[in-house]
């Protein structure tokens, strides 16, 4: 099936060349249903999120999407609306487990310090097993764009799980009063540092943070690090 025809932009033909009724999928073998254009959205969301980290919001283009994707080139209006709503959905997808299991340890029992410890962890290991990502929500705001709506709601969801450890550690006095925005940003900053700028770190000090050994010892780090410089300071006795 051509991938750069003519095809309306708006509606991807089916399999029997009508319009498809309920996000029937363009690939080849036709067929209705909704399980063939979850399979579609599915497939164009894997090619929209390795395009989009490969070359960027910009030099990603929808024939080299759909393609990948073997979808029809009006696959993405179909299924999301336009380029910009598919990388807003990749950015949701890859970032929203992340988002639901910080909540879990901001809702979780025990000290503000120790949670603060899960935090990092899965932040830790989030990006690990994703280090597209770094590059996939900073590329745009390098570039002076605003980013899209989607991602900003989900990102402050996020802050707001951090400043809630935060909020009860100063309340309880186990946690150094502090801005709790710039706190919050400050303990998960380095997580998403190490990953970013980890072909430099590795040429200058020759640590590879993909190296299951050495990433086990920076997430020891890392939360020893955060844990220290928020925790409230001891009294002293003299």
């Amino acid at each position: 099936m051509p991938s750069g025809g003519t095809t309306s932009a708006a509606v991807p033909p089916s399999g029997a060349g009508g319009l498809p009724s309920s996000g029937r999928s363009s690939r080849a073998g036709g067929g209705s249903s909704s399980g063939r254009g979850d399979e579609t959205r599915t497939a164009l969301l894997a090619a929209g999120r390795a395009a989009f980290a490969r070359k960027g919001y910009d030099g990603a283009s929808i024939r080299d999407i759909t393609r990948e994707a073997g979808a029809n080139l009006g696959a993405v209006t179909y299924h999301f609306g336009s380029k910009r709503a598919l990388y807003a959905s990749v950015l949701v997808e890859g970032l929203t487990p992340l988002v639901d299991r910080v909540g879990q340890a901001a809702a979780a029992p025990g000290p503000s310090t120790e949670r603060l410890g899960k935090v990092v962890e899965a932040f830790m290991d989030h990006i690990g097993a994703n280090p597209d990502l770094p590059r996939l929500l900073l590329q745009e705001i390098a570039a002076g764009k605003k980013p899209p709506v989607e991602l900003v709601a989900l990102v402050r969801r996020n802050l707001g799980h951090l400043t809630a450890i935060l909020s009860q550690g100063h309340a309880d006095g186990s946690l150094r009063r502090a801005h709790p925005e710039l706190s919050a940003l400050s303990g998960v900053a380095l997580p998403i540092y190490l990953t970013l700028v980890a072909p430099m770190i590795r040429e200058v000090a020759g640590l590879d943070i993909h190296d299951a050994a050495f990433r086990a010892q920076a997430l020891d780090h890392v939360k020893t690090f955060v844990e220290a410089g928020l925790a409230a300071p001891q009294e002293t006795v003299g």
